[in-house]
This record gives structure tokens, sequence and C-alpha cells, in this order.
């Protein structure tokens, strides 16, 4: 059979700065598709919303990136993957796909001891969707959830590497081991998109706790996933120079440029203002 492909941009949409995230992770394996990027900078955070209230607004969000003619839609926020991701899939006619279910898989994969942990926002700590997700797969897995509130503010303040977040950081990991049971937890779960700026921090904690615990980074198994997704439905570019990113949001252009520098190698340029 002939191949085909698909030169149509890919959607992507957050709440917020987060999800840049996963767009930067899904650059780097697909660098010559285009993306339209969505922030729903006016509406952040969604964490504090009824589920039927973050539904709504990644309907919305979601209706945006379709009318701009997207291929596939990437829901880069774990609260709206927990609470909206099947309701978009009925609603439009593209792929959907969320977070949670790839960093679910791969952390299944990764752990030998089948216990393993998941730092998130309050909202999807309290969803209980990775649970759910992984036990889908096994049965047997073994988990421990712990709310870390503080990481958001700390990387959108900027202060990923400093002491304050060194210190947080700690306090976080220490709780959650003490929780979980420090020899049988291999396997971390980052459950923010916010998270992966903070890596290298939580990294050195573990070592400096001696825990041999393998991280596993949401925006990375999203962004391997939905290569794997997209050419299983011929939806890949035949393109073979660099893709171009577009980069709307629902509030200020310029807050969004500044604090986006902290989550992408190549930072958002050329933001847009848009209503919803």
């Amino acid at each position: 059979m002939e191949n085909r492909f698909d030169s149509r941009p890919i959607g992507v949409f957050d709440s917020g700065v987060g999800g840049l995230t996963v767009l930067d992770a899904i650059r780097r394996v697909l660098p010559c598709e285009n993306f339209v990027y969505l922030g729903d900078t006016a509406r952040v955070p969604y964490g504090n919303r009824t589920p039927q209230t973050i539904v709504r607004y990644a309907v919305s969000c979601a209706q945006q990136l379709v009318a701009r003619d997207v291929k596939a839609i990437v829901i880069a926020c774990n609260t709206a993957s927990a609470h909206a991701l099947d309701a978009l899939n009925a609603e439009f006619d593209v792929p959907v796909f969320g977070v949670i279910e790839p960093a679910s898989r791969r952390a299944v994969h990764e752990t030998r001891s089948g216990h393993v942990g998941i730092i998130g926002t309050r909202a999807t700590i309290s969803s209980g969707a990775y649970e759910r997700a992984m036990r889908k797969i096994d049965p047997q897995i073994h988990t421990c959830g712990l709310a870390c509130p503080l990481f958001v503010p700390l990387v959108e303040e900027g202060w990923a590497d400093t002491e304050v977040a060194r210190l947080v950081v700690r306090e976080y990991l220490e709780k959650l081991i003490q929780s979980a049971g420090a020899a049988e937890l291999d396997t971390l779960i980052l459950g923010c998109t916010h998270y992966p700026v903070l890596k290298k921090q939580i990294s050195d904690t573990l070592a400096e706790l001696a825990q041999h615990i393998t991280l596993c980074d949401c925006a990375e198994a999203t962004a391997d996933d939905l290569v794997r997704q997209l050419e299983a439905r011929s939806l890949l570019t035949a393109r073979d120079k660099p893709g171009r990113s577009a980069y709307l949001v629902t509030d200020d252009p310029v807050q969004f440029s500044m604090i986006g520098r902290s989550f992408m190698q190549d930072p958002p340029d050329n933001v847009v203002h848009i209503d919803i």
C-alpha cells in the first residue's frame, strides 16, 4: 500500500504554560511537523474547577484548534486529560491524545518492584487517573500519590534553579518516600507538565536520599507515544524541513512569552491573543 502523509499541523493545548514542556518534547521527536499551541491563560488554573467546567473549557480550546485545521490534538494538561479526554474524542473527528495514559504505560514498563509513585497537582492526584490507568495495564500495581502544590508557582516564578526550590523538592520527596516505603518504590511519575523543569532538582534530591528511582516524564512519554499513534494513522508529514509553531493565548502574550522561556529550548515568540 502506498504511504500516506498529512501536512496539517498538530494542535496542543493547556490551561497555561506548563504544556510547553510537552510541545518541546514532541518537537524534538517530530522536528518537521507544524504545531498550533493554545494556552488558556485567562482561565488558568483548571485544577480548582469542577469536572463539568474543565470539560467545557477543554471543548472550547479544542474547537479553536479544529477551526485551524489541525490533524490531531494533544491535551498537554494532566487535569484536562483526567477529566476531558473521553468527551473530546466523542465530540471531534480528529484524534485526541492525553498525557496520562502514555506516562502510565511507561511507568508500568519501567518498574521492577511494581511500586510506582506519582507527584502532581492536588486535582490530578485526587482524580486517581494515574492509578486507574496503570491498573488497567497491571491490576497488581501498587501506587502512592502525593500532591506538590508549591512546584508550579516555583517554576512559573523562574525559581527552579534556586536553593528555595531544592528545599521544597526535598521536603516533598522525603514525605513521599516515607509514605511509599523507601525499599519498594522504584519509579516516579512526574504527573504535571511543569515538573520536567524541576527534573534535575528532583533527580539530585533522590540521589542525596540514596533512592534509586527512575523518573517517568509525562512530556517525554507523550511525545514518544504520539509518534507511534500518528504513524499508525498515516498522519505524519512528508516534509523534510524544520516545522513551525504558532502560539495562541487567551490572556497576556508578553507574560506568556517571558514565563515560557523556562519551559523550552526554543522559547515561544510571535504569541497571538485570542478570545474564547
